[in-house]
C-alpha cells in the first residue's frame, strides 16, 4: 500500500469541485500544486473521495463485527456509524465490545436451537418438511451464507466508476449505490429488482438468507458463496432525501451563491459536467417525477446547486424514455472514414468554432487550453494542431491559469481568435497560435464572447454581472457596462456598436457604446435568460430560458412578439437560420431551432410564431443547434453521445454520428461539407459530409 500527498489533494480537491467549492477548490489546487502532480485526472472517476471513505466505513465495520477468531455477529454491523465516529478509536472501541456482547448471545441461542433440533432431527432417510433442511442446520447455514456474503462483499474489487450509462439497470445500479451513501432509517425495498443486488451487495451489510422463496426468483452473483439457495438485502433512504433537498430553484436564491463564483457558464451549465462526465444532463432535471429503481420519488432540483452533485446524479432520470441508446439507422449512419476524431484535450471540450476562411477548428477545454486544428482536404490533422496555453502571471513568471475555457469566437477575416476563461481574462490569438493580447477587467469567470463584424471591438460577460466592449488593437476597455443585477449568461451585437446581454436577473439589455444606460430593457421571463441571438437582419431579438420558454423581441415594443411555449424542459440554446433578409438566401423564410434540456430540438416559424418540426431522436439533453451555411440542414448535438444532422426543410433525418463523449457543441465549416463537434471526453470530432 502506498498513499502520497499528491494523491490525497488531488482527491481533495477533486471533491471540492464537484462539491461547488469552486473558489476554494481554485486556491487549494494552487497551494498543493495540483497542476504539478503526475496524475491523470480523466482517469479518476467522479466521487472519488466518498467512494474511497465509504469503502473505510465498510472496512471499520468488518473490524468491529469480526472477532479475532473469526466469528461475526449476523446482524447490520454499524446502524450510524459516522465517518468522524470511525476516526476516534474510543468510539470504536466501545462499539467492538457492545457487539462481542450481542456476538455471545447469538452463539447461546444457537447453541440452544441447535440441542433442540437435534432432539427431533428427522433419521437418515426421511423426508424433511416442505423440502427444507431441519431448523438447527437451516439456521447455521444460513449463519454462514450471511458472513460468506459480507466477506466476500467486502473482498470484491471496485467496479468502475461511473458505471456504463447504456440500459437502465445500470443506471439503477448507480442511483441505488448513492442512495446507499445517505443511508437512513426508511427502508427501500428492491426485492423486485435482482439485477440490483450484486451491487447492493458491496454497499449493503443488512445481509440474511431466506429460504421461503423460490431460488430462481433471483440470480446469486459469481463472487458470492455458490451454494446458497437464495437471498435478499436491504439499502436504506434517509426520510427527508427527497422531501427536502438542500437545493434553489430561482436565481434570487441562487444570487447568495454567486458571489462565491460558481455561476455555471453556458458552456459548463452542467452538474459540474466539469468533473462528472456521466450524468451531466441531470443538471436539466427540474420539478418532475422520477422512477427511481422501481419508486417513485419527487424531486424538485437545481441544475446549478453543485453541493447536491451525488444527490442528482442519484435521482438520475431512469425512465425508460431516456435510459436506453438509440439505435442509428444504417442508412444515415455517417461511416467511420468519413468521421476524424481529434484528440490531446486533457478533459471535457466544451465549446469549438470554425474559422470563417479556412479549414481551422478551434477548441476550448477544461484543462486551460484552446487548441487550433488544422484539417486538410484528407481530413487528417492529428499533428498539426497548435496549443494555446492558458496562463497567469504568478511570482514574476507564467504559470497555466487551471482554469476552464468556455468562449471562443474567430474574428470576420479569420485571423485573430479571441477566447474566455473561467480565470477571468479574455485573450486574442493569431491564427498561428501566439498571444496577442490579454484582456482583464473582469473580476470573475467570463461565460460568454463576441467579435463584432468590423472586428474592431470584442464583447464579454462575465460572473461580475458586467459586460465590457473591448479595444480589440490595443487590448483595453473602451466601456464597462454594470446593468445586470446578477451575472450574465450571453452576449450577441446588433451591429458594431450595439449589442444585447441576458442574464440570470431574468433582465434583457439592449446597450450601445458611448450610452450610460441601456437604451431598452426587456422583462417577459420568469427564470434565468440562458441564450439571446439577433436575427441576421438585426430586427429582431431572439431569447431562451429556464423557464420552458422561447420569445421574440422588437425593438419597436416593450412586450414580447411571440412567447414560444412548446418545451418541456429548460431551453438551452437557440439559433437562427441563415436565410431571410439580410442573408446569401434573403427570398427563403427565416427558421429559429431551440435545442432543449427535454431531449428535443423544435424549428420554428418565427413570422407566424408556430412550430414547424420537432425533431426528437436525441435521447438526452441536446446542448448545441447549427445551421449550415445555406440553412437547407441543421445540426444537433447532445449528451447522448449523438450528432445529427436535419433537413430543416421535411425534418428528416440526414446523417448521424454517435462518438465517445457527450456533445457540448457543433459547428459547421463555411463551406458547409464538414461539421465539428467537441466532447466531454476530451475529444473533437470532424464529420466529413461531401459523398
Amino acid at each position: 500500500m502506498s498513499i502520497t500527498s499528491d494523491e490525497v489533494n488531488f482527491l481533495v480537491y477533486r471533491y471540492l469541485q464537484e462539491s461547488g467549492f469552486s473558489h476554494s477548490a481554485f486556491t487549494f489546487g494552487i497551494e498543493s500544486h495540483i497542476s504539478q502532480s503526475n496524475i491523470n485526472g480523466t482517469l479518476v472517476p467522479p466521487a472519488a473521495l466518498i467512494s474511497i471513505l465509504q469503502k473505510g466505513l465498510q472496512y471499520v465495520e468488518a473490524e468491529i463485527s469480526i472477532n479475532e477468531d473469526g466469528t461475526v455477529f449476523d446482524g447490520r454491523p454499524i446502524e450510524s456509524l459516522s465517518l468522524i465516529d470511525a476516526v476516534m478509536p474510543d468510539v470504536v472501541q466501545t462499539r467492538q465490545q457492545a457487539f462481542r456482547e450481542k456476538l455471545a448471545q447469538q452463539q447461546a441461542a444457537v447453541a440452544v436451537a441447535t440441542a433442540a433440533a437435534q432432539q427431533n432431527a428427522p433419521k437418515n432417510g426421511e423426508a424433511t418438511v416442505n423440502g427444507e433442511e431441519n431448523g438447527a442446520h437451516a439456521i447455521s447455514k444460513g449463519l454462514g451464507y450471511s458472513i460468506s456474503f459480507f466477506l466476500k462483499a467486502l473482498q470484491k474489487p471496485a467496479r468502475q466508476y461511473p458505471p456504463n450509462p447504456d440500459g437502465s439497470q445500470i443506471r439503477k445500479l448507480h442511483s441505488l449505490y448513492l442512495l446507499n451513501l445517505y443511508a437512513g432509517p426508511d427502508q427501500v425495498a428492491i426485492s423486485d429488482f435482482p439485477t440490483c443486488k450484486s451491487l447492493l451487495y458491496q454497499v449493503t451489510s443488512k445481509l440474511r438468507v431466506r429460504h421461503d422463496i423460490d431460488s430462481t426468483s433471483c440470480s446469486i452473483p459469481s463472487h458470492f458463496s455458490s451454494n446458497a439457495t437464495s437471498f435478499t438485502c436491504s439499502t436504506r433512504c434517509p426520510s427527508n432525501f427527497v422531501k427536502d433537498p438542500e437545493t434553489c430553484s430561482n436565481s434570487r436564491e441562487r444570487s447568495s451563491y454567486f458571489p462565491a463564483g460558481h455561476k455555471i457558464s453556458r458552456q459548463r451549465k452542467i452538474a459540474s459536467a466539469l468533473t462528472i462526465p456521466y450524468s451531466t444532463h441531470l443538471m436539466g432535471l427540474g420539478n418532475t417525477k422520477q422512477k427511481l429503481a422501481g419508486f417513485d420519488v419527487q424531486c424538485n432540483i437545481s441544475r446549478r446547486k453543485q453541493s447536491s452533485i451525488l444527490l442528482r446524479i442519484a435521482l438520475n432520470d431512469v425512465t425508460d424514455n431516456h435510459t436506453e441508446a438509440m439505435e442509428i439507422d444504417g442508412d444515415v449512419e455517417i461511416p467511420a472514414n468519413k468521421a476524424t476524431v481529434l484528440r490531446g484535450h486533457e478533459s471535457e471540450v466544451f465549446i469549438c468554432a470554425w474559422n470563417p476562411v479556412s479549414d481551422l477548428l478551434a477548441s476550448g477545454s477544461g484543462d486551460s487550453t484552446a487548441r487550433i486544428w488544422n484539417l486538410n482536404e484528407n481530413g487528417s490533422s492529428g499533428s498539426t494542431q497548435l496549443v494555446l496555453r492558458h496562463c497567469i502571471r504568478e511570482g514574476g513568471q507564467d504559470v497555466p491559469s487551471n482554469k476552464d475555457v468556455t468562449s471562443l469566437d474567430w474574428n470576420s477575416d479569420g485571423t485573430l481568435l479571441a477566447t474566455g476563461s473561467y480565470d477571468g481574462f479574455a485573450r486574442i490569438w493569431t491564427k498561428d497560435g501566439n498571444l496577442a493580447s490579454t484582456l482583464g477587467q473582469h473580476k470573475g469567470p467570463i461565460f460568454a464572447l463576441k467579435w463584432n463584424k468590423k472586428a474592431n471591438c470584442i464583447l464579454s460577460a462575465g460572473v461580475d454581472k458586467t459586460t465590457i466592449i473591448w479595444d480589440a488593437h490595443t487590448g483595453e476597455a473602451k466601456q464597462q457596462f454594470p446593468f445586470h443585477s446578477a451575472p450574465a449568461l450571453d452576449v450577441d451585437w446588433q451591429n458594431n456598436t450595439t449589442f444585447a446581454s441576458c442574464s440570470t436577473d431574468m433582465c434583457i439589455h439592449v446597450c450601445r457604446l458611448g450610452c450610460d444606460r441601456p437604451v431598452k430593457t426587456f422583462q417577459g421571463h420568469t427564470n434565468e435568460v440562458n441564450a439571446i441571438k439577433w436575427d441576421p437582419s438585426g430586427m429582431l431579438l431572439a431569447s431562451c430560458s429556464d423557464d420552458m420558454t422561447l420569445k421574440i423581441w422588437s425593438m419597436k415594443q416593450d412586450s414580447c412578439v411571440h412567447d414560444l411555449q412548446a418545451h418541456s424542459k429548460e431551453i438551452y440554446t437557440i439559433k437562427w437560420s441563415p436565410t431571410g433578409p439580410g442573408t446569401n438566401s434573403p427570398n427563403s423564410n427565416i427558421m429559429l431551432a431551440s435545442a432543449s434540456f427535454d431531449s428535443t430540438v423544435r424549428l420554428w416559424d418565427v413570422e407566424r410564431g408556430v412550430c414547424i418540426h420537432t425533431l426528437t431522436k436525441h435521447q438526452e439533453p441536446v446542448y448545441s443547434v447549427a445551421f449550415s451555411p445555406d440553412g437547407k440542414y441543421l445540426a444537433s448535438g447532445s449528451f447522448d453521445k449523438c450528432v445529427h444532422i436535419w433537413n430543416t426543410m421535411s425534418g428528416s433525418l440526414v446523417h448521424s454520428y454517435r462518438g465517445t463523449g457527450g456533445i457540448f457543441e457543433v459547428c459547421w465549416n463555411g463551406t458547409g461539407d464538414k461539421v465539428g463537434a467537441s466532447a466531454s471526453d476530451g475529444s473533437v470530432c470532424v464529420l466529413d459530409l461531401r459523398k
